[in-house]
């Protein structure tokens, strides 16, 4: 008896903790959806289920100024009508480099091949 108890609270627990990643993950898809509804050229991507926007083209001194490290890279691009998930961008190309400032973890830069861009983390709610 006692361990049919502790299998279903593993169970319980488990099936908690996955149903609340997901609701996180869809809360995050759905501020992309309606971003791209408002505007279908809107250039966001999502890293680690966080929603990026597009602030503005940045040069490489700039670029250079600010303390960054590695944070990714675009593994695909958005396709209209359907979920974004991680790793997708509407504008960026797949293999764009993604850089996250270290003193502003808010803000993130791509790498186009020394083309650069800011983002900033889109809050939920």
């Amino acid at each position: 008896m006692l361990i049919r108890i502790f299998y279903f609270l593993i169970l319980s627990l488990t099936l908690l903790s996955i149903t609340g990643c997901t609701s996180e993950t869809s809360a995050t898809q759905e501020m992309a959806r309606t971003i791209m509804k408002e505007d279908q050229n809107s250039d966001i991507f999502i890293l680690e289920s966080i929603l990026y926007k597009k602030v503005e083209k940045i040069n490489e001194e700039q670029f250079n100024s600010v303390n960054t490290a590695p944070y990714g890279s675009i593994s695909h691009n958005y396709e209209k009508n359907k979920n974004f998930q991680s790793g997708a961008a509407s504008v960026l190309p797949t293999g764009t480099q993604i850089y996250r400032s270290i003193e502003q973890p808010e803000f993130v830069y791509s790498d186009e091949g020394g083309t650069y861009t800011l983002y900033k983390s889109v809050p939920e709610g």
